[in-house]
C-alpha cells in the first residue's frame, strides 16, 4: 500500500498546497517578467474591445493571481482623447475573473469594482450608449457570464447640450449583483436581456433647482423588466418613499414612478422658487407617473397625476386679501400673481415669470396672507396637463384656476384664475397664455354684473358675495370650501 492509499486526506492537503504554492509562484513569475507599458496595453485595448469606447489608463496597472485573478488601473479615462471633459473617468478599477475559465483559456470577469468614477452624460451620449448594445462574447459563445458591478462614491452628471436642464447625482454607492446580459433579438431594446439584482443609495440627487437626499432603494429586473422598492429620499425635510418600474419588453420601454411625501416644509423650498423666508407651512404631495418615451420624448407621452395639498400656509411680504378689497386696486392688481402659488402643480411656478408675485414676497416686510386651504390637483395626458382641482382660500377669498398646459413645449395652451364666490361663480377673472418662460398676462376682467355692488361689499371679501337664486356658469366646485366671513 502506497503512502496515497495509506493517508488519503493528507495527500490532497499537500496536493493542494503544491498547487496553491504553484499558482503563486506563477504570479509572482508573471508579474515580475510582464512589462508595465505592455500590462497597460493589453488591458486598455481589452476594455476598448468591450465596451466598444476609447478606454486610456494614465495611473498604474497592477496584476495578482490571489484569492483570485484581479487586474488593477488606476487614473482611468473613458472616452475621447482630446477635449478635457471625457465621458467617465474612475480613481480605480478592479477586475477580478473566474479561476477555471482562466486555467481553460477564457477571460470571465466575476467582480468589477469602481471607486469614485464621474460620468459626464448628454441625451446623445446615453442613447450612443444604448444602441451599442451589450458587449461581445467572452469565448463562451454568446453566452455572457454573470457578473457583480460594486460603485463607491461616484457621480453621474446629465444635461442637454444647450445646458438649460441637469441631473446629478453624488455620494452614489451602486451593488449590481448576479448582473447578466444575453443578446436579444433585432429590433429589441438592448437592455431586454438584461436581469440583475439592485441596491443603492446617493447622498443627493438635483434635477434642476430640486434637490433631494439621503436617497436609498432596492429592485431586482428580469429579462428587461426592472422593478425598484422601498425607495426612500428626503425633500424640503420630509422622508418620502416610492417605487418605479422600467420596462425594456416593449418598444419604446415604459417607465412608471409613485412618490409620495408628507409635511414637505415649504421655508426649505430652494431660493430659485420663493425667496427665503417668504412661505412658510406644510404640505403634502403625491405622485403616479407613466410614459413609454425615449428620453427624447418622455414628456410628450407623460400621463398619470400631481396633487399637492396643505392648510395653514403663510405668503409673507403680500396680504391677497388687502389687495382685492380694494375696489379700484382689484383692477390693477394681477390675479395671476395672486394665483401664482396654485400653480404649483406639474408647471412648477410657471406664471411667476413675467408677473410679480415672487418679488412681491419678502419675508422681512410685515404684510402676510394666511393661506387656509391650498389644493393644486392636476391629471396629465400624453403630456398635456389639466387642471382637476386647483384653489385657494384665504380668510376673506378664494381663488381658483382652470389650465391647460403643454409641457414638452412649456407653453400654455390656456389658464384663467379667477375669484369666485360662495356658489363657485367668477367675481375677477384673469387670462394668461404664451409660454412658461415668458407668459402673456392678460388685464383682470371684473365681473360685468357686479359694477354696481357696493364697495363696502367688496371689502368685506369678494368670495362673500352671493348670487342667491341668480344662475351663472360655475368656475369652480372643487374640495377647497368658500370662506365662512
Amino acid at each position: 500500500m502506497n503512502a496515497i492509499t495509506r493517508h488519503p486526506i493528507r495527500s490532497l492537503v499537500v496536493a493542494l498546497a503544491a498547487t496553491i504554492m504553484g499558482f503563486v509562484l506563477l504570479a509572482v513569475v508573471a508579474a515580475w517578467l510582464w512589462p508595465a507599458d505592455e500590462l497597460r496595453e493589453r488591458i486598455t485595448q481589452l476594455a476598448s474591445d468591450r465596451l466598444a469606447l476609447p478606454v486610456h489608463v494614465d495611473g498604474d496597472v497592477a496584476l495578482r493571481f490571489w484569492p483570485s485573478p484581479t487586474i488593477q488601473a488606476t487614473e482611468v479615462r473613458i472616452g475621447p482623447a482630446s477635449g478635457d471633459d471625457p465621458i467617465s473617468e474612475v480613481a480605480a478599477i478592479r477586475l477580478s475573473m473566474r479561476w477555471w475559465p482562466l486555467v481553460s483559456g477564457h477571460l470571465v470577469p466575476e467582480t468589477l469594482q469602481l471607486d469614485a468614477p464621474v460620468a459626464r452624460l448628454t441625451p446623445g451620449i446615453f442613447e450612443a450608449l444604448a444602441a451599442r448594445g451589450p458587449p461581445t462574447g467572452t469565448g463562451r459563445g454568446d453566452q455572457i457570464e454573470p457578473l457583480d458591478l460594486q460603485i463607491r462614491d461616484g457621480e453621474v452628471h446629465w444635461r442637454t447640450p444647450a445646458g438649460d436642464r441637469e441631473v446629478s447625482i453624488e455620494g452614489l454607492d451602486l451593488d449590481l449583483n448576479n448582473l447578466k446580459w444575453q443578446p436579444v433579438a433585432g429590433g429589441e431594446h438592448p437592455l431586454a436581456g438584461v436581469s440583475l439584482d439592485l441596491t443603492a443609495s446617493a447622498e443627493a440627487v438635483r434635477i434642476d433647482a430640486l434637490a433631494l437626499s439621503d436617497m436609498t432603494l432596492s429592485g431586482s429586473g428580469e429579462d428587461g423588466m426592472f422593478a425598484t422598492d422601498d425607495w426612500q429620499l428626503t425633500f424640503l425635510d420630509s422622508r418620502g418613499n416610492g417605487n418605479a418600474t422600467l420596462d425594456f419588453r416593449t418598444a419604446p420601454a415604459e417607465t412608471t414612478l409613485d412618490l409620495a411625501f408628507d409635511s414637505l416644509q415649504l421655508a426649505k423650498l430652494p431660493a430659485q422658487w420663493a425667496p427665503a423666508g417668504s412661505v412658510s407651512g406644510r404640505v403634502d404631495l403625491s405622485a403616479s407617473l407613466k410614459s413609454n418615451g425615449g428620453l427624447g420624448s418622455l414628456l410628450r407621452h407623460l400621463q398619470g397625476e400631481v396633487k399637492l395639498s396643505g392648510r395653514d400656509l403663510r405668503l409673507r411680504g403680500v396680504d391677497l386679501d388687502a389687495e382685492l378689497a380694494d375696489y379700484r386696486r382689484t383692477q390693477r392688481f394681477s390675479l395671476v400673481d395672486a394665483g401664482a402659488v396654485i400653480f404649483l402643480g406639474p408647471a412648477g411656478l410657471l406664471a411667476t415669470k413675467g408677473s410679480d408675485f415672487v418679488r412681491l414676497l419678502d419675508g422681512a416686510q410685515d404684510k402676510q396672507t394666511r393661506v387656509v386651504h391650498l389644493v393644486s390637483d392636476w391629471t396629465i395626458q400624453e403630456g398635456t396637463a389639466r387642471t382637476r382641482d386647483v384653489a385657494l382660500s384665504t380668510p376673506h377669498n378664494r381663488v381658483a384656476a382652470r389650465a391647460s398646459l403643454d409641457l414638452p413645449s412649456r407653453r400654455i395652451n390656456q389658464a384663467t384664475v379667477a375669484v369666485v364666490d360662495q356658489q363657485g361663480c367668477p367675481v375677477v377673472t384673469q387670462a394668461v397664455h404664451g409660454s412658461f418662460d415668458a407668459p402673456q398676462v392678460e388685464e383682470p376682467n371684473l365681473v360685468k354684473a357686479l359694477f354696481g355692488a357696493p364697495i363696502g361689499l367688496l371689502k368685506r371679501g369678494l368670495a362673500a358675495i352671493s348670487r342667491g337664486d341668480e344662475s351663472c356658469e360655475v368656475f369652480y366646485a372643487g374640495s377647497v370650501a368658500a370662506p365662512s366671513n
